[in-house]
């Protein structure tokens, strides 16, 4: 695995780097560009510190490890990580937003990250310095603190990276021992984290086919699978060649009806509908049904007729303990998709 740590000055870079060294038996790599330091993202207090008391450049990181894999060249630094692509490491010193994005075409790549508070970061940034016995004329006051950060932030471009990260972390705590207890919760190395399982992969695709929905009270997304094939997908909505939902399509739903009530009048298939008479009742005998909400009474009674064997879903619904009883009497596996276990799915 190769992990590449960013966020703002003190956010906690460094802790994260020293916990994958020390915990998960990760090796730091180090990426050192020799010019355009103008473009240098990824600050950290420490280099922050050494760069005021070294006179150099900010974003030269001073590194005091001698046996350290240090890398001026991007494409040498890829092509060693490739390469040597069955041993951990992590990224956490200065970089060009452009050698992130290259990493991301990697496989086995994973960037990671770090956000705290403000002012708690600068208590971080100010106390490193305490510790280091410098001299007070050169720490940074709270609007200095502030103008850096945001240059990094806004004018190189630190933000599109965070949001474009594999992984998001808060680092609020107020220990390094309390954010250890984060950051072993987070099972940084499980290798899920590159490749999802087939719970993560299928229900990800059904809150991505929940958006293709027209329906103006939820979006629901399906998907019917058998032997981790996919078979169908469908949607809620009104039925083909009948204007949308949200185009007043259904009168039912745009008069804002409560929950349960006056579904004789609604015009909307459910997402399991859909995928159901998508494929029949013979191709769907036996298969695991996926879908971002739990059934609803009336598709419940619909998917054991077809005979799916497995139902699995994310959202909790308002009759589930019923539902769940006519599951286990008609012999339907069902299940909600564990997040905590399978790790959460962005923008879900």
């Amino acid at each position: 695995m190769f992990f590449a740590i960013v966020g703002p000055i003190a956010s906690g870079k460094r802790t994260i780097a020293n916990y994958l060294v020390k915990n998960l038996k990760f090796e730091e790599i180090y990426l050192q560009h020799e010019n355009n330091d103008n473009e240098i993202i990824n600050l950290t207090s420490k280099n922050l510190i050494d760069c005021n008391n070294q006179r150099t450049t900010i974003g030269k990181e001073i590194i005091d490890n001698k046996d350290a894999l240090i890398f001026k060249d991007t494409q040498k630094f890829l092509d060693y990580v490739t390469i040597n692509w069955t041993d951990n490491y992590v990224l956490c010193s200065e970089c060009f937003s452009s050698d992130l994005l290259l990493f991301k075409k990697r496989p086995t790549f994973l960037l990671v990250s770090v956000n705290a508070p403000v002012i708690k970061r600068y208590k971080r940034y100010q106390n490193e310095f305490k510790s280091q016995n410098n001299d007070s004329k050169q720490l940074l006051s709270l609007e200095e603190f502030c103008k850096l950060d945001d240059t990094q932030m806004f004018d190189k471009g630190l933000i599109n990276i965070m949001n474009k990260s594999d992984l998001k972390i808060d680092n609020s705590s107020d220990s390094i021992e309390e954010f250890y207890e984060v950051l072993k919760e987070k099972k940084l190395n499980d290798y899920e984290r590159l490749r999802p399982s087939w719970d993560t992969y299928f229900m990800t695709l059904s809150f991505l086919t929940a958006r293709r929905s027209n329906c103006m009270k939820r979006k629901v997304g399906c998907i019917l699978t058998k032997n981790n094939y996919i078979l169908s997908t469908g949607y809620n909505g009104t039925p083909r060649h009948i204007k949308n939902c949200y185009e007043h399509g259904c009168r039912r739903c745009n008069s804002g009806a409560s929950m349960g009530t006056h579904l004789d009048m609604c015009l909307c298939l459910h997402a399991e509908e859909n995928a159901l008479l998508e494929v029949g009742r013979e191709k769907s005998k036996g298969a695991t049904l996926y879908c971002n909400t739990c059934p609803c009474v009336g598709c419940t009674i619909k998917i054991i007729q077809c005979g799916i064997k497995e139902v699995i879903y994310a959202l909790e619904y308002r009759h589930d303990e019923m539902i769940k009883g006519l599951f286990e009497e008609a012999g339907v596996s069902i299940r909600q998709y564990n997040k905590k276990k399978n790790f959460n799915i962005e923008k879900s």
